[in-house]
């Protein structure tokens, strides 16, 4: 059996209001250290149709809870470019920093955490290739540049990119 991961993988950017949006995952390759990692862009299809209780957590601590899926005031979908989320936020202290701290570029990072279901190894240039095909999505969290920096197993995107908007034409939402 599989165990919880976290990944600090994805992008933040403040939107009006309290609102915060962002990719938590792309579909491009991320280098983990001995191994390259790439989640397959149906690997949360399964997940999406049976979201549950996704929360977006600060920090990934449940008792900073800043949005869920359930409440309604949390948005989980994939498109081309990964899976994407948008949040609004309460009008709470832990979210009115969040936000502010999104809104001025110091907190630009987020992590999602998730339960693989089933993955493969492919050869790659110079290391293996770890294929997540199916997972189940447990959290998104905007983290600060601390907390990022001690995620487990904390990857190094290639080739990363700046977070998009959020409304994508074609895109399945929650």
């Amino acid at each position: 059996m599989h165990k919880p991961e976290t990944r600090a993988l994805g992008t933040l950017s403040e939107a009006a209001d309290l609102k915060v949006r962002g990719y938590a995952v792309t579909w491009e390759s991320y280098d983990m250290g001995r191994e390259m990692e790439r989640v397959d862009p149906k690997a949360f299809d399964r997940a999406l149709e049976d979201a549950g209780d996704i929360a977006l957590l600060w920090n990934h601590d449940t008792g900073k809870p800043l949005a869920r899926v359930r409440a309604g005031n949390l948005r989980i979908w994939t498109d081309e470019k990964g899976l994407g989320f948008e949040a609004t936020l309460p009008d709470t202290a832990t979210a009115r920093e969040a936000h502010a701290l999104v809104e001025s570029g110091v907190v630009s990072q987020c992590s999602f955490g998730f339960m693989v279901r089933e993955e493969r190894y492919e050869k790659g240039e110079t290391k293996p290739v770890r294929v997540i095909l199916d997972a189940d999505l447990l959290e998104h969290a905007a983290l600060d540049d601390a907390h990022a920096a001690a995620a487990p197993r904390r990857a190094r995107m290639v080739g990363a990119r700046p977070g998009l908007g959020l409304e994508t034409p074609g895109a399945r939402r929650l």
